[in-house]
């Protein structure tokens, strides 16, 4: 029975570890390749219709996975996130054309009246000062410019609170929808859901295009 039950625990220890190393390693270069399968990356870029001549932000960046990708279009990229660790390693292989940018938990510090389109990509949730970003990320746009919004959300926890949707890293989309309204944006585009990670990390992500 003791080792029944020793065996039992260090599986359930085992498994616990595991599902804390993918949702880690779901943002870590090491799995972008993978996750080239299922994010649909390029299709959400192509939402901020942007080109060779476009100032654009990633924030939230992580390790860099939009950002890079950004980088094969557009003039000059943005990296922006509060961990400067993560944006040290983006530092060291970083395009000519990519700016990091620490940013404070209630301002990215990009420059004002200059960006043709921002993106945050499964981040936004993690921002508890919703409404300072996005009168920032406001004042960075020019006049038409694009804030696309990607983020998570299990079907069964569509009905929660927003604070405990939060807990779980997810956000439903009316609570963004009300956010942007409330700043001021204008939305072009929703669609729920857009990405089906179910498989991967046991939700779907919706998707949001505003406009200054």
């Amino acid at each position: 029975m003791k080792v029944i039950l020793f065996l039992f625990f260090s599986l359930s220890a085992a498994t616990a570890a595991f599902a804390q190393d993918s949702y880690k390693n779901v943002y870590t270069e090491g799995e972008w390749a993978a996750r080239d399968k299922w994010q649909r990356a390029d299709e959400i870029i192509k939402k901020m219709k942007i080109d060779t001549h476009s100032v654009v932000a990633d924030i939230g960046c992580h390790e860099g996975y939009i950002s890079f990708k950004l980088a094969k279009i557009a003039t000059t990229v943005y990296a922006v996130d509060v961990d400067q660790s993560k944006l040290d390693k983006i530092d060291k292989h970083k395009p000519s054309n990519m700016i990091t940018v620490k940013g404070d938990y209630h301002n990215p510090k990009l420059p004002e009246n200059s960006l043709d389109a921002v993106i945050i990509l499964d981040t936004y949730h993690e921002m508890k000062d919703h409404d300072k970003i996005l009168q920032h990320i406001l004042a960075s746009l020019k006049k038409g410019g694009r804030l696309v919004l990607c983020e998570p959300i299990a079907e069964s926890r569509r009905d929660l609170t927003r604070a405990d949707q939060e807990k779980k890293h997810e956000l439903g989309m009316n609570y963004a929808l009300d956010d942007l309204s409330k700043a001021g944006f204008t939305i072009l585009e929703k669609t729920d859901p857009f990405v089906d990670r179910e498989k991967i990390k046991g939700d779907k992500m919706w998707i949001i295009v505003a406009v200054k």
